[in-house]
């Protein structure tokens, strides 16, 4: 090895020695970077494409963020880890995705509130199991063995009708119906069921609604056999570290989106009508339901040991 060479290398090694022990300063100081740099999870909302993401949602986002004088920048994550790693080193320092994702995939210690939209004024959400009316399908055990509709990307939905399945059939959702179809949009799992292409659905009230209002033909034939209240579709949480002053002025800036051409716009594209304040409460009936799962498994495994 030439000297010139050898010099590189411990240089090399000398810089990577000296960026691992300042790394975490580094971070608190990113944290302490009073920018709004939100990621959004991709296979949260599966209504928009990623380039719906990165074009409209970001311009935006971005613009609105001038109009008020809070530097934004949105990136786009189609890896939940990659999100919450980003998230934890400061690279962002507001995520957008699923309560599901929030509940059982980030440590809620370093949550800090945040805000989300709210659809046609339900607030928060729930999770609706559908069958149609008059054809035998009016309680949960009478849905054994039918066909099952879901949206391609909703956790909590799926988490949902598992558990259904486990407590009525004690069977997993794969056995317990006899096919199980995904489609992207929850509008079209809805018009699956409607026109007898399905035999039951599980969507957000706020998806249900939404096609009800714009088909209400929809609620002649169609009707609810089970509910999961207070589970908001998703939203975004601060990270701890960004100092509560400039986490206050965001949040205040967001609630008041309607009153901005741009918000009222970024409303409409999420076809929402206002921002509520996201807190860590709004996680707890998916931490519940998620908690009930794991002891029905931890019941099964008891059974399989007898």
């Amino acid at each position: 090895m030439t000297m010139n060479r050898f010099c590189q290398v411990v240089c090399s090694c000398l810089w990577v020695t000296i960026v691992s022990s300042l790394s975490p300063v580094w971070a608190d100081n990113l944290f302490a970077v009073e920018t709004l740099r939100a990621g959004f999870y991709t296979r949260a909302f599966p209504d928009f494409s990623k380039e719906d993401l990165e074009v409209s949602v970001k311009l935006l986002s971005e613009e609105i963020g001038d109009t008020v004088g809070i530097k934004t920048t949105v990136t786009v994550f189609e890896d939940i880890a990659a999100l919450r790693q980003a998230f934890e080193q400061g690279e962002i320092n507001f995520a957008v995705a699923s309560s599901f994702n929030f509940a059982n995939e980030f440590d809620n210690n370093v949550l800090a509130d945040g805000f989300r939209l709210t659809v046609n004024s339900v607030n928060p959400d729930s999770i609706l199991v559908l069958s149609r009316k008059n054809e035998g399908l009016d309680t949960i055990k009478s849905l054994l063995g039918k066909r099952l509709a879901l949206v391609e990307t909703n956790p909590i939905a799926d988490l949902y009708i598992d558990f259904l399945a486990h407590s009525n059939f004690h069977k997993d959702v794969q056995t317990a119906f006899s096919v199980i179809l995904r489609e992207k949009k929850a509008n079209q799992v809805i018009l699956k069921l409607f026109f007898g292409q399905t035999d039951v659905a599980c969507v957000y009230q706020n998806a249900y609604k939404l096609a009800t209002e714009l088909n209400p033909q929809l609620l002649t034939k169609l009707q609810i056999l089970s509910q999961l209240d207070d589970i908001p579709f998703g939203g975004g949480y601060f990270h701890k570290k960004v100092p509560s002053e400039f986490r206050e002025r965001v949040i205040s800036e967001a609630l008041k989106l309607s009153n901005n051409p741009r918000g009222q716009q970024l409303l409409e594209l999420f076809k929402a009508d206002k921002v509520v304040r996201s807190t860590l409460d709004d996680l707890v009936s998916t931490k519940r339901l998620y908690s009930e799962y794991k002891k029905l498994g931890k019941k099964r495994e008891r059974v399989a040991i007898r």
